[in-house]
């Protein structure tokens, strides 16, 4: 399963014969496959923060004989390496932000593929293109890795609580810090549902993932992961939500024919008809206006500015830079 990633974001980088690629994470077969494409005239070199897994990757390019085709270095990633300028940087570890020397590193017009962490619980695998000193989503396909470790380690802000089933319920916000408003309770949890719904109908086993990105990055939004899925008020709710003071509203389905379902939203709280009626209501904007349309994400680097945007275009200030997010059209997909 993880060799068949690795060649999907192999195309994703379009490596060429001749190329310097940089790969930030160690330890797969990916080197290896880096070396064949870049060929004899070509340079790869492979960076681990882990002094075990750089090891692992050195022995295992010594069994097949690549020792001359790949050099792997044990450093923080997140830093300088200086080793000059790359064609490719693959990124085979999911970080939050990218660190500046990685766009520093990355030649012009040159490809960044790397398993982003959009928000608490959703990562994108994007491939990137260096225009101008900001990087611009190329492609982009589902799936993500272990998170980035070292400085540019990310953990999301949560609060843990217990549902009415006895298991765990955590809220986790895009922030270092619990929103200070936020109040929800074991006793919120254990009160009566309250749902709405949108319209928008998929067919069964249809992957939401662009419904995903565009909910969980809307403000107030989290990621509510329950180990049992009725603590948010039913076994068809799911992990996207919105909180405000006391009250949330997380995303909910329910058959709408024996191959469909329709997206809603589930809530709780003094406030849950409001938020679960808000919620519904921005799935029916993203199914009107957004669906089918693919998301563009751009990167701008810490020193450029994306200037004004529309409001339909989502600014998220990270360590490092901002990332935007904005929907290229409209359609049913």
């Amino acid at each position: 399963m993880r060799s068949t990633r690795h060649a999907g974001n192999l195309h994703q980088a379009r490596i060429q014969e001749g190329q310097r690629v940089l790969e930030i994470g160690s330890g797969g077969p990916n080197a290896a496959m880096l070396a064949h494409l870049v060929g004899p005239t070509g340079t790869v070199v492979s960076v681990d923060i882990d002094k075990g897994v750089a090891t692992r990757t050195r022995t295992g390019l010594e069994l097949l004989g690549l020792t001359k085709s790949v050099e792997v270095v044990t450093a923080d990633a997140s830093e300088p390496l200086g080793r000059g300028v790359f064609d490719r940087i693959m990124v085979t570890v999911s970080p939050w932000s990218l660190p500046e020397t990685w766009v520093e590193q990355l030649a012009p017009d040159g490809i960044l593929v790397v398993p982003l962490q959009i928000a608490p619980g959703l990562r994108r695998i994007i491939g990137f293109r260096k225009k101008d000193g900001r990087l611009v989503t190329e492609s982009t396909v589902p799936g993500g890795f272990v998170p980035l470790q070292g400085s540019g380690l990310f953990n999301p802000a949560s609060a843990l609580l217990t549902g009415p089933s006895g298991k765990p319920v955590a809220f986790k916000f895009p922030g270092s810090e619990v929103p200070e408003r936020f109040g929800v309770s074991d006793d919120v949890l254990a009160t009566d549902p309250i749902d709405a719904w949108s319209g928008v109908i998929y067919k069964n086993r249809t992957i939401w993932l662009d419904l995903l990105t565009y909910l969980l990055i809307q403000p107030g939004a989290c990621a509510m992961e329950a180990e049992e899925p009725a603590d948010r008020g039913s076994d068809m709710s799911f992990y996207p939500a919105l909180v405000d003071g006391t009250s949330f509203a997380a995303l909910h389905r329910r058959p709408a024919s024996e191959s469909t379902v329709e997206v809603g939203a589930i809530g709780k709280g003094p406030d849950a008809t409001r938020l679960t009626k808000r919620l519904a209501d921005t799935i029916a904007h993203y199914g009107a206006r957004h669906r089918g349309a693919e998301p563009l994400f751009q990167w701008w680097p810490t020193g450029t500015d994306p200037g004004d945007v529309p409001p339909s275009v989502a600014v998220l200030p990270r360590p490092h830079g901002t990332l935007t997010i904005g929907w290229l059209g409209t359609g049913i997909g």
